[in-house]
């Protein structure tokens, strides 16, 4: 039995999906019998439980030969890092008392730092905690989501640009899909580490500056779409203005100046990649 959280997100839909494609018995994780509907349909177990509920999640993690765990991000929280590495400090409290013999989670490119890097030291938190549990742990590390693409499309919809904090518009890192993110937590769950602390690095197709992105937006829409800089000094007042918290304003900063000056980098040059390119992302996004 595998117990999935994260069902109603990006990753955690497409893992449940794919072990149940393959005919795994899944247990999901959802917060309301509501959202676990769908679910039951297609043949999954529901348990609800909230993630700061370890009584209920160590209930929902009996049996399990393997669980995958994400730290939901609540960017409009006034303490997002303090929420974060509570709900870290549950799921680790839930996997011991539950016995559970694999955790796979959801970290990303650079968690090997603790600190400088924003929302990343949250999933950091986390693996370190399954280290000093003793439970036999997969560290799944994806680079920069493509899917942060969509945070901008009014932009690109109604005033033609693609405002981008990645800099300068020509720097290439690694964009990854997060349906190529589920596919790889699946694979892990199915094959469980030979290590106590097994890191999966995640790269993507290829990499990506915010012009590569531009471009691919405007073949898609048949318009063109220029990339714009959103100037470090403003990047706090446009995330606040569009709804983060202070602090996870400051965190968000933190994190893309730290993806820019080179600090959050993969650690394995032979990382595995991703199969979604920019082309093809795009084109879906649009449609």
């Amino acid at each position: 039995m595998f117990v999935i959280s994260g069902v109603t997100g990006n990753t955690g839909s497409v893992v449940a999906q794919t072990l149940l494609d393959q005919g795994q018995p899944v247990r999901v994780i959802v917060r309301s019998a509501e959202k676990g509907a769908a679910w039951t349909a297609k043949g999954a177990e529901v348990a609800v439980a909230d993630l700061l509920d370890t009584a209920a999640l160590t209930q929902a993690l009996e049996g399990a030969s393997g669980a995958y765990f994400l730290l939901p991000p609540d960017l409009a929280s006034a303490d997002f890092l303090g929420d974060s590495r509570k709900r870290a400090e549950s799921i680790v409290a839930a996997a011991k008392a539950a016995r559970l013999p694999h955790a796979v989670i959801l970290s990303s490119v650079g968690a090997q730092h603790a600190d400088r890097v924003g929302p990343i030291s949250t999933v950091a938190h986390l693996e370190k905690l399954f280290i000093a549990s003793s439970i036999p742990l997969s560290a799944v590390r994806p680079g920069y989501f493509l899917e942060n693409i969509q945070d901008v499309m009014p932009a690109v919809q109604h005033e033609n640009v693609f405002p981008s904090m990645i800099l300068p518009l020509d720097f290439k890192i690694d964009m990854v899909a997060t349906r190529d993110i589920g596919l790889t937590i699946a694979e892990a769950l199915m094959t469980p580490p030979s290590v106590a602390h097994r890191v999966i690095e995640l790269k993507g197709a290829a990499q990506y500056s915010a012009e590569d992105v531009a471009a691919a937006l405007s073949k898609s829409l048949n318009r063109t779409i220029t990339a714009v800089p959103v100037p470090q000094e403003a990047w706090i007042g446009t995330l606040t203005q569009n709804g983060l918290s202070p602090q996870s304003a400051d965190a968000i900063a933190e994190m893309h100046e730290n993806i820019n000056n080179g600090r959050i980098v993969f650690t394995d040059q032979n990382a595995r990649k991703g199969s979604i390119d920019l082309e093809t992302f795009v084109d879906r996004l649009v449609a």
